[in-house]
């Protein structure tokens, strides 16, 4: 009994849709904006944290050692920089591997290459490539370094700081968030208002059935479903057309977001592949909420059963 009931409300569900065709249209197609608004909004996201990690791992501080100092001496201030809680990674670079990364930097440029054949020995020292947990433990790190002890083996520090530029992406990121969200509650609010009005121009043109079934004795709620199961109708039906147009365009960009950012970390096809059901189960469980609320409150304002 239970089954041939469902199969009645759904039957007169997509009934209704096929008669009221160019609302349901318009309704749907108000939802996948939502939803696409929605998952640019997601994908800016997503890219701005991967453009944040990218500029983050390239801040540290380049510590020079003098030509003359010995490795040990070096070794010793590794393991005194790997001592402070405000360091993530050291990175030993030795005079003759720092010599070659030299020579490969100004391959091109033959009065450099020239100077350094006329030079006996290496005149350069060892490095050391310090990263820190935080951009600020970079000034206490630089600190450290000031002891006498050490001073006077280094040649030079190096802070590369790219602060302003990480500020500068989290101002965007930020200012495309509220701006996405903002467009996406207009969307919504479009949304609640065209399923309102989808929904009392469905009452409407059932007005007639929905008059014989109260003479026939049909419950309220075998009247009221339809429009519920209706709603849900749309809601899937959005949800499957965006996710249509999202996971392709993913993959689409992919290549140009991986040229862009120089990382195979901007794997913006992949992070949809991974969080597929998340995503969009989430989209659909939103969509879905909406449309039921819509549907409650036309149901309860026009519906008089």
């Amino acid at each position: 009994m239970i089954l041939v009931t469902a199969a009645r409300v759904i039957g007169t569900a997509a009934r209704s849709l096929k008669r009221n065709i160019w609302l349901t249209l318009a309704t749907v197609s108000v939802l996948i904006l939502t939803l696409v608004s929605a998952n640019m909004l997601l994908a800016l996201n997503v890219l701005g944290k991967v453009a944040l990690s990218a500029v983050r791992a390239k801040v540290d501080v380049s510590v020079y050692f003098t030509p003359e100092t010995e490795e040990n001496r070096v070794q010793t201030v590794k393991i005194f920089l790997l001592s402070l809680p405000e360091v993530k990674d050291v990175e030993y670079v030795s005079a003759a591997r720092a010599l070659e990364r030299f020579s490969d930097l100004h391959k091109n440029d033959d009065d450099v290459l020239a100077s350094l054949g006329e030079l006996e020995g290496n005149p350069l020292g060892a490095t050391l490539i310090v990263k820190a947990r935080s951009l600020d433990a970079y000034p206490r790190i630089m600190s450290a370094l000031e002891q006498p002890s050490y001073a006077s083996v280094i040649e030079a520090k190096n802070f590369d700081d790219r602060r302003s530029v990480i500020e500068r992406i989290e101002t965007v990121s930020h200012r495309i968030e509220n701006g996405g969200i903002a467009v996406s509650l207009l969307f919504l609010f479009i949304a609640l208002l065209i399923v309102l009005n989808t929904i009392r121009m469905s009452i409407y043109s059932r007005r007639d059935e929905i008059a014989i079934m109260r003479l026939v004795g049909a419950s309220d709620g075998f009247i009221r479903a339809p429009f519920y199961v209706e709603a849900l109708l749309w809601s899937l039906l959005a949800v499957v057309v965006a996710g249509a147009i999202v996971m392709p365009a993913a993959h689409f960009a992919q290549p140009f977001l991986q040229s862009f950012f120089g990382t195979s970390g901007a794997d913006l096809a992949g992070f949809y592949r991974v969080n597929f059901l998340r995503v969009f189960g989430l989209q659909l469980g939103a969509t879905a909420g909406l449309g039921l609320l819509a549907t409650k409150i036309a149901t309860s304002r026009y519906l008089k059963v």
